[in-house]
C-alpha cells in the first residue's frame, strides 16, 4: 500500500482532499451553510473572525491486481510455485486493508473481487496463450492503485507499456518474476527451444556467445522496465523464482511496494 494520499471511497486511509477524519489539515473563512460544529470558536474569541477547521478526508483505496496467467508463468514447477507464493503475498497485503480489490487477468473476463487471500486461488492456473499486458485495453478504474505481476517476456516497448498501465492511476507497481535461468542462462550446447505459448520451435547452439548476447538483451529489458517505471513515477521490483517468500517480502518492502514485512 502506498504512503502517499490516494483516491477512493470513504474508508480508513487519508486522502488528498478534505473530509471528516480526525486529522486537522487547515482553516478557511466561514461561509453561510458551513457546519457550525467545525467553526473554531476559540479562534473567533481571539480575532472575532469566523474560521472553519478543515480535516483530511478518509478514503478506502481501489486496487487493481493485474496477473499474467500466460503459459510462460508456469514454464516450470518452480516458477509456477513462485507465482503462487508471490500472488498469495500480494493478496494478503491487499486484503489486510479495507481496499476494494479486483483481480484482472484479461479484458475478456470481468475482474474478480478479492475479499480474502484464498480468492487468489481462482487465478493460479496459467494456461493463457497471451499475457493480459499484451492487450490494448484493460478494465482499470480511475485513480486505482495498480499492481502488475508478469515475467514481461513478450515483445514490448517498456515506455509505451508502462505509460499505458500508469495512465489515470493513483500509483503503479510492477513486479517482474523470472526464473534464474531466464535471467542468467548457462551454456548447454545444441538445443531445440520450444515457445510454451505459440509452440514455435527453434534449433540453436547455446554457446558462450549466445549466452552473452541473451544476458545483455535481458539486462536491457529489465533496465528498460525499471527506467520506464521511474519516469512514470511507478515502483519496480524483480523477483527471482526460488527466493524464499520472506526474502521476497523484504525485497518488496525495500522497493516501497509493501509497507512492512
Amino acid at each position: 500500500m502506498p504512503r502517499t494520499p490516494i483516491g477512493g471511497r470513504v474508508g480508513e486511509r487519508l486522502g488528498s482532499g478534505t473530509g471528516s477524519s480526525l486529522e486537522f489539515q487547515d482553516y478557511r473563512p466561514y461561509a453561510p451553510g458551513d457546519d457550525l460544529r467545525h467553526v473554531d470558536w476559540a479562534a473567533y474569541a481571539r480575532s472575532e473572525l469566523l474560521a472553519v477547521r478543515l480535516y483530511r478526508e478518509e478514503v478506502a483505496p481501489r486496487i487493481d491486481l493485474v496477473l499474467d496467467i500466460s503459459r510462460s508463468m508456469a514454464v516450470t514447477e518452480q516458477k509456477l510455485r513462485a507465482y503462487g507464493e508471490l500472488s498469495g503475498l500480494l493478496a494478503c497485503a491487499c486484503t489486510s486493508t479495507v481496499a476494494d480489490t479486483r483481480i484482472i487477468t484479461t479484458s475478456a473476463v470481468q475482474p474478480q473481487p478479492l475479499h480474502v487471500p484464498e480468492d487468489i486461488e481462482r487465478v493460479l492456473v496459467c494456461d493463457a496463450g497471451l499475457s493480459a499486458l499484451e492487450e490494448v485495453h484493460l478494465p482499470f478504474r480511475r485513480r486505482s492503485l495498480r499492481v502488475v505481476v508478469s515475467d514481461f517476456l513478450f515483445p514490448h516497448d517498456a515506455d509505451v507499456l508502462v505509460s499505458r498501465l500508469a495512465r489515470d492511476s493513483a500509483l503503479l507497481t510492477i513486479v517482474q518474476l523470472t526464473l534464474r535461468e531466464e535471467a542468467e542462462p548457462v551454456v548447454e550446447g545444441a538445443r531445440r527451444l520450444v515457445d510454451v505459448e505459440d509452440r514455435g520451435e527453434l534449433d540453436m547452439v547455446i554457446d558462450e556467445g549466445a549466452i552473452r548476447d541473451y544476458r545483455a538483451r535481458f539486462s536491457r529489458l529489465r533496465l528498460g522496465l525499471s527506467r520506464a517505471a521511474r519516469r512514470a513515477g511507478a515502483r519496480f521490483a524483480h523477483v527471482v523464482a526460488g527466493t524464499p517468500i520472506r526474502s521476497v517480502a523484504r525485497e518488496l518492502a525495500a522497493a516501497g511496494i509493501l509497507e512492512s514485512c
